[in-house]
Order: structure tokens, then sequence, then C-alpha cells
């Protein structure tokens, strides 16, 4: 299994984790990823939806849930 966890650029956090699928690679996902954020011009009050970049890409990734837990 091969994951790939997703920032936003404007403030570097976590946006959420993706799988690659079949033959895709990191650098395909990154620059899909790269290329979603710099189209749709995100900022600080619109933030990049894993979701929304998922169904534009599902080819090359799938949305992985994570949960954490903290004792």
């Amino acid at each position: 299994m091969r994951a790939i966890q997703l920032h936003d650029k404007t403030n570097e956090d976590i946006v959420g984790t993706v799988l690659l699928k079949g033959c895709a690679n990191y650098s395909e996902v990154t620059n899909a990823w790269d290329e979603y954020q710099k189209t749709n011009n995100f900022d600080l009050e619109n933030e990049p939806d894993i979701y929304d970049f998922y169904l534009k890409n599902q080819n090359i990734c799938e949305v992985l849930e994570l949960d954490f837990y903290q004792p």
C-alpha cells in the first residue's frame, strides 16, 4: 500500500491522505495536487478539498480515511 499526505500550500495543514492506484506514482499524484491547488486559487478562506481532488483524479488515487487516537 502506497499513500501520500497532501498539504495545503497556503498554511501547510494536512488536507488528507490518498492511496495511489494501479501504476500511479508519487510524482503523478503530487503534480496533480499542485495543479489542483494552482487552478482553484485557494487561500485562507477557501481551502482545498481532498474529496473534490479525488473526484477529479479517480484514476490515480483514492481517499484513505484515517482516525487518530491519542490516549
